[in-house]
C-alpha cells in the first residue's frame, strides 16, 4: 500500500463553504474523492494531523467497549497506509 496524507479539500458547494478532511494518496486523489460535491477552491496538506497515536486510539477504543479484533483491524490498517505515530 502507498503511504497517505492528510488533506484539507475546501468545496463550496452552492450554499456554503465546506471542508472535508480526506486521507490520500495524494492532492489528486483527495480532490477525486470530494469530486461531484461542489466547486473545489482549495486543496492542501492538514498541518495538524499527519499521524496517529494508535496506541491511545486502541486504549480509547477498548474503553468504549470495542472488541480486540476491530481494534486490531483499525489499527493495522492506519499503519499499513502510514499514518501511524
Amino acid at each position: 500500500m502507498k503511504k497517505m496524507n492528510v488533506y484539507d479539500v475546501y468545496i463550496d458547494d452552492g450554499r456554503e463553504a465546506l471542508k472535508v478532511t480526506v486521507p490520500a494518496e495524494s492532492q489528486k486523489a483527495a480532490e477525486k474523492y470530494c469530486y461531484g460535491n461542489g466547486e473545489i477552491i482549495r486543496t492542501r496538506l492538514n498541518p495538524n494531523i499527519q499521524n496517529i497515536d494508535l496506541d491511545c486510539l486502541a486504549d480509547t477504543l477498548r474503553r468504549s467497549g470495542w472488541g480486540q479484533l476491530e481494534i486490531d483491524i483499525i489499527t493495522r490498517a492506519l499503519a499499513q497506509v502510514g499514518l501511524d505515530r
